[in-house]
């Protein structure tokens, strides 16, 4: 049995944000399978690993940016898989929940909040 609650896509330009994402998602139980900076990679890797949940940060570098790169995921690829378009990191633990059913999340977890990121 996977130990983690969800396998996550996460797709995100900037390396402080996607640390921050990164750790708040670890700690919460879930497993990151793929981290992408492009548009175009991140939609491959949505093909190739089927996440359950997809985080977007920032525009993405690329000719596929966030906005595209979910229309086409939703369109395409993975129409009925959560996708979070995260504009601030401290933003993901309220997004998940209105995304996710309270009931849902595991019990064990102990995430409160994201960490400070670097200014």
């Amino acid at each position: 049995m996977n130990p983690f609650f969800l396998r996550v896509l996460l797709a995100a330009d900037a390396a402080h944000d996607t640390t921050a994402i990164e750790h708040y998602l670890h700690d919460a139980g879930h497993e990151v399978v793929r981290v992408e900076a492009r548009g175009e990679a991140a939609l491959k890797a949505a093909r190739l690993v089927h996440p359950d949940l997809v985080v977007l940060s920032g525009p993405l570098h690329g000719g596929l940016d966030a906005v595209a790169l979910a229309e086409t995921l939703q369109e395409q690829v993975l129409a009925p898989t959560p996708i979070i378009v995260v504009t601030d990191p401290a933003e993901l633990p309220a997004l998940l929940a209105l995304q996710i059913p309270a009931a849902a999340w595991p019990c064990h977890s102990e995430a409160s909040s994201l960490p400070e990121a670097d200014a």
